[in-house]
């Protein structure tokens, strides 16, 4: 019998960019749309069609994969059920969101973090 797939939440591209209103103007160029963020805080949020990007000026350290809205405790559970190493186990962050993180073989990382009630269906 086939396992259940896994509710990873909603997926978001994070990128770390030196220079926010650079990158602003390169993305929207190509055909994205700011569709939130705070770009005096150094962070916008991009869409495009099913992509959701994020673009962070001093917040990252590193490029990510980023999954948002599922039960980060749950999630981190169900994968060390499966075998996988958790980088970061489950955790309450600073920010009062719930994380955890994991690494490919290729040492990318990926990221669950929740704030709590959050929930995407779609990229905002």
């Amino acid at each position: 019998m086939a396992e259940e797939k896994l509710n990873l939440g909603r997926f978001f591209l994070c990128l770390n960019v030196r220079d926010l209103e650079k990158s602003l103007a390169f993305y929207g160029a190509l055909g994205l749309t700011q569709v939130g963020g705070d770009v005096g805080a150094g962070w916008a949020l991009l869409g495009y069609r099913n992509l959701c990007l994020g673009l962070y000026q001093g917040h990252l350290d590193e490029n990510l994969l980023n999954f948002r809205g599922g039960d980060v405790f749950a999630l981190a559970e169900e994968l060390k059920r499966r075998g996988f190493t958790l980088k970061k186990g489950a955790e309450v962050e600073p920010d009062g969101s719930a994380g955890a993180w994991l690494e490919d073989p290729d040492g990318n990382v990926i990221y669950f973090n929740t704030h709590p009630e959050e929930e995407y269906d779609d990229c905002p």
